[in-house]
Order: structure tokens, then sequence, then C-alpha cells
């Protein structure tokens, strides 16, 4: 995946000085709509985070060639703490070191251990309850072509993730490296407007330092040892042509 990284620049920058004809239109366009995502590691009781949006913009280089920038955050609240760790069954938790308060970190102890007395025994029941998030700003090469009505696309997206897990009145966040490699197609709606269908896969890149020993402050405060996140998502929007590429 990050050999696919260094393609993608090699691939952007050769579009970027390739000779355009003087015929050739640039000029840019704006996406905002759904998103879903899948989850990994943020939650034993949730399979996904359905509620989400992405914003996006482009600036078109040449007719094959777009710089990208893709912001974008999905949500998940009111998830049944598991007994478990986050991670599921297999997920054990990382040993937290003697001087360390146990509760440092949310996956020394299985979700439900967090949950304060106070909210478990609640009047009217159990009000405990998970909530995770994330939040993601990439940005890389796109490259596309028209096929009549139909605009094509796949794209090497690069930045940052920001992953949020909840629980209880404990909240734990980090942000690290990620890699949103996919594509999609714009079709078009009016001369200057189209509907946007999009898939992604995006590899969260956590350290592979250990939490609980790592004095330097670059480990990860919600996922241990290093594992990445690796997540699918799919967008639905509408786009509207910016600058030249206005008919």
């Amino acid at each position: 995946m990050r050999r696919l990284a260094v393609y993608a620049v090699v691939f952007a920058a050769t579009g970027l000085f390739t000779p355009q004809p003087a015929s050739a239109q640039v000029g840019g366009d704006l996406a905002v709509g759904y998103s879903f995502l899948t989850n990994d590691q943020l939650a034993a009781n949730a399979s996904n985070l359905p509620l989400g949006f992405f914003f996006d913009t482009s600036y078109e280089v040449n007719e094959g060639l777009s710089l990208a920038l893709d912001v974008n955050g999905h949500y998940r609240r009111g998830i049944d703490p598991h007994p478990t760790y986050s991670g599921g069954p297999m997920d054990m938790p990382v040993t937290p070191n003697p001087n360390q308060d146990f509760q440092a970190l949310s996956f020394n102890r299985p979700e439900r251990e967090y949950c304060s007395p106070i909210l478990l025994n609640a009047e009217g029941g159990n009000l405990c309850e998970l909530h995770i998030q994330t939040a993601g700003v990439v940005g890389g090469p796109r490259f596309h072509f028209q096929a009549g009505g139909v605009r094509p696309y796949f794209h090497a997206l690069f930045g940052v993730a920001r992953s949020l897990r909840k629980i209880g009145f404990f909240a734990h966040t980090a942000t690290h490296w990620a890699i949103q490699p996919g594509g999609g197609v714009d079709i078009d709606m009016t001369p200057n407007t189209a509907f946007r269908i999009q898939a992604d896969y995006r590899l969260t890149m956590f350290p592979n330092e250990d939490a609980q020993t790592d004095l330097s402050g670059t480990s990860s405060l919600v996922n241990p040892g290093g594992e990445d996140f690796k997540e699918l998502s799919f967008s639905l929007g509408f786009v509207v042509r910016l600058g030249d590429r206005r008919n």
C-alpha cells in the first residue's frame, strides 16, 4: 500500500508537466453528500458507522488529472457496551504499567467495565452508552476521463484520520496517517451538475509502539500494537462544476 503512494505521486507529476492543448478546458468542481463507513475495531458491537458526510473539491489540471481534497466524518452513537474489548473477543487488553492509571487507555478494560456505576444503576435503567466517531482529511491525484454523460475516475488520497471512542465518562482519541485509494463515477444531471457514486478503501496506519511503554507520545490511544484499521466507505452526493468546467 505504501508503494502505491509512491507510484501515484509519480503519475501525478507526469500529468502536471504534460503540455496541454490550447483548447483544453481546466477548472474544478465541488461535491457534498452522504458517506457510510465500515468499523474495524472502534467498537465490538458495531460493524459500521452509518451516519456520515463528505465534502470534496478538486482542481482540474488537465483533461485526465485533477488534484482533489476530501474531508469526511462518520459517527455512531447509542451502542451497547460489550463485556469484551473493542476489537472483539480475541482483542486482549494491554497490561498497564504499575505507575500508570489502569483506566488510562480504552483498550485496558472490556467496554462494559468503563461504565460508571452511576450510569449502570441509573433510575430508569442502564444509561451507559458507547459512541464512536472518525474524521478524515485526505488529498492527492485523481485520474478521470469523460465517456458521454458519465465521468469515471480513480484516485489515491493521503492525509490523516482521527478516531474517537467514548464509553460513559471516558473518551480517547488518536490521529494518524491514512491512505485512501478508491474511485467512482460522476453522472451528468445538467450541464453543470452531476450525481456522484464513490467507493474507497481507507487504511489508518497506527504506530508499532505500545502506548503503555512508549515515552515519546507517538503511540495510539485507541489501538495497541500497531495493527492498522482497514475500512471501506461508500458515498453518494451531488457535484457542481466550477470555473472553466462550467458550460
